[in-house]
């Protein structure tokens, strides 16, 4: 039967003089089409031991309105509970090789894709892994710790980052009152970590990480800081979202 001359015109008109005839692709499903992947801005938010990583990565938690989640680099301190305690003073928590960056890596990337991730719990006081943690992906990810500068893996996945400028004594003063305060570690093993592991460790690795971020904040002077990085993690988010390209500046 001839083609009716109505649709013939008609296909010819949408669809150009130039077409072919013949079997043309079936439409996929709706089920079968996968959802494009939300937007992620990833922070790395880095400094010496006690320099308040853990406090600046709450601000934005908070600012972000539940819209972010922090991602802990200790989490992934390898399992040393099975130690004796001879042993386990004997661990260097300091040194990047502490760290099983493959799994860090490989979580990180799955949080980035919008999975969730059962990541490690770390315990401080026994160096032991104790169980796992359900992690949800959120549009802002803060991968918070003293390598994520200083790795190369961890590094190429931030779309910026922030290290925290605050002077040795200080860190030290914090320290002291955090591990007694909250990790049930005495004054003693403290400053012996500190001396043996904390503050060479610093002076090798974390501080010569600095180089690599995108703001370095020196926090008793500046008290602005805050703020500002809140606001340039909104803008930045902002940005992916309309597919805009987001000018970096180190500063």
């Amino acid at each position: 039967m001839a083609k009716n001359i109505r649709t013939e015109a008609y296909e010819v008109m949408i669809q150009g003089p130039n077409f072919a005839l013949g079997p043309q692709p079936r439409a996929r499903p709706f089920d079968t089409i996968k959802p494009m992947k939300p937007p992620v801005v990833t922070i790395g938010i880095c400094g010496g031991s006690a320099s308040g990583k853990s406090v600046l990565s709450s601000y934005i938690v908070e600012g972000m309105k539940g819209n972010a989640v922090v991602f802990c680099q200790d989490w992934y301190y390898k399992d040393n509970g099975s130690l004796c305690t001879k042993e386990v003073e004997k661990v260097n928590v300091d040194h990047p090789s502490a760290i099983e960056f493959p799994l860090l890596v490989k979580q990180l990337d799955a949080l980035r894709k919008g999975e969730a991730i059962d990541a490690p719990v770390y315990e401080y006081v026994t160096h032991a892994r104790t169980g796992i943690q359900r992690i949800e992906p959120k549009s802002v990810i803060i991968v918070d710790g003293l390598f994520v500068l200083q790795n190369k893996s961890v590094l190429s996945r931030l779309d910026l980052s922030i290290f925290i400028e605050v002077p040795a004594d200080e860190r030290l003063l914090r320290r002291v009152r955090r591990d007694v305060t909250h990790r049930r570690i005495d004054l003693d093993e403290t400053l012996r970590v500190y001396e043996s592991f904390v503050r060479p460790m610093h002076d090798k690795f974390i501080q010569p990480s600095a180089k690599n971020a995108t703001f370095r904040w020196h926090q008793l002077e500046d008290k602005k800081f805050r703020k500002e990085v809140l606001a340039e993690v909104k803008a930045r988010l902002l940005h992916k979202r309309n597919g805009i390209d987001y000018p970096t500046l180190k500063v």
